[in-house]
């Protein structure tokens, strides 16, 4: 059983959906990350995700083999409340010049739950061995963070909020989650998670 894994960009998820979309229907069942209401068939609105998650929806309605839903509307929810927390550590960041760790710590204080596999997953940190990079990598600032910030010291949470501080402004600077991450790339987050990720 493996994983396949992307950054949570368009392009991305187109990516992973051309490869689910040859490999998929030859496994017993494949999980996507997609609320489990939508595979019950009740209606789900997933907010400004939509459009990033639309190519999974064409590919959960298009294409015939077993998927299962392994996210719930509570889940979005959530992050929909650590988003709004988040933009205000950002705010108060930039405006002090200063990060309180503390409350960082607070908001990435639970470390995420393995999904099922086979199944696809944006921004794991790091790919383990059965782990196939279908889409854009590495994660970006903010799913690292969400990945890895439990188990790193202070000095690389400290580097790691920079980043994520970084690729919020670039965020609010883009016209999408594509344009953003490849302005945070350029600006050298490459280096940088390859360096959080040695620490891990």
């Amino acid at each position: 059983m493996f994983y396949a894994t992307t950054s949570l960009t368009r392009g991305g998820v187109e990516a992973c959906v051309d490869l689910l979309e040859a490999v998929a229907p030859r496994l017993p069942h494949f999980w996507l990350p997609l609320p489990r209401e939508l595979c019950r068939g009740e209606p789900v609105d997933l907010g400004p995700l939509e459009k990033y998650l639309e190519p999974l929806l064409a590919l959960y309605h298009e294409v015939e083999t077993n998927w299962r839903c392994y996210e719930t509307t509570e889940d979005l929810k959530r992050r929909e409340t650590a988003a709004v927390r988040l933009a205000a550590l950002v705010i108060k960041a930039r405006v002090y010049g200063k990060i309180d760790l503390k409350e960082w710590d607070a908001l990435f204080q639970q470390p995420p739950q393995q999904p099922p596999a086979p199944a696809l997953v944006f921004g794991t940190s790091p790919p383990h061995k059965d782990a196939v990079i279908c889409g854009t990598y590495p994660p970006n600032p903010l799913e690292t963070a969400a990945d890895l910030w439990h188990k790193l010291p202070p000095a690389q949470k400290l580097e790691l909020a920079k980043w994520v501080i970084t690729y919020v402004a670039d965020i609010v600077d883009s016209i999408n989650l594509d344009e953003a991450y490849l302005k945070t790339t350029r600006k050298g987050w490459d280096a940088a998670y390859r360096r959080i990720l040695t620490l891990t």
